[in-house]
């Protein structure tokens, strides 16, 4: 009878420790797809914020910006200014998750195409230096408003712009006559 009792025991024993090792394996599955649905949320709502502040005009007011970037409207700069937010924000949002392990690679690696073409140019650069002393100004005056990227992301685009120089770019070749 001692006998039976103690391989009843042992038996609850290993089944609790099964079910232990069943209901780990569970949360790391459901972590896993957490993960995913985040990740394919935050990609939808970047397309479609993309979408929506390129608007129709985008690809000319994107060529004018590779070619001749001082020919730009006010309103293309105003969309310009819009996608470089939202290009930051990008950044920034991918840094932040990539931080909590929810992208497993490098976010410095993402959007490097987008940076160059968006950025590598006397209005986009001016911007970058905009952002940085605007953002100087208003530490001085203890306010930070949340629009504005952060030293971090700011650093991350002028390494990104040092590194665009050697990158050809389809738009500077062939379209600079065309406009």
């Amino acid at each position: 009878m001692h006998n039976v009792k103690n391989l009843v025991e042992i038996v609850s024993v290993l089944g609790l420790i099964i079910g232990i090792g069943l209901v780990i394996a569970q949360l790391r599955q459901n972590e896993q797809l957490i993960r995913f649905q985040i990740a394919t949320e935050f990609r939808f709502n970047q397309d479609a914020n993309r979408g929506a502040i390129k608007g129709e005009e985008f690809s000319k007011a994107l060529a004018k910006l590779q070619t001749a970037p001082e020919s730009l409207t006010d309103d293309e700069l105003l969309q310009f200014q819009a996608h470089a937010r939202s290009l930051v924000s990008e950044l920034d949002m991918r840094r932040v998750l990539a931080s909590a392990g929810i992208f497993e690679s490098d976010w410095r690696t993402w959007l490097q195409s987008e940076t160059c073409d968006l950025m590598d140019n006397s209005v986009g650069r001016a911007w970058v230096e905009t952002q940085r002393a605007e953002l100087v100004w208003l530490e001085t005056q203890a306010t930070v408003p949340s629009r504005l990227p952060d030293d971090k992301m700011l650093d991350e685009l002028e390494r990104r712009l040092g590194e665009c120089s050697d990158r050809p770019s389809f738009l500077k070749v062939v379209l600079r006559d065309q406009l």
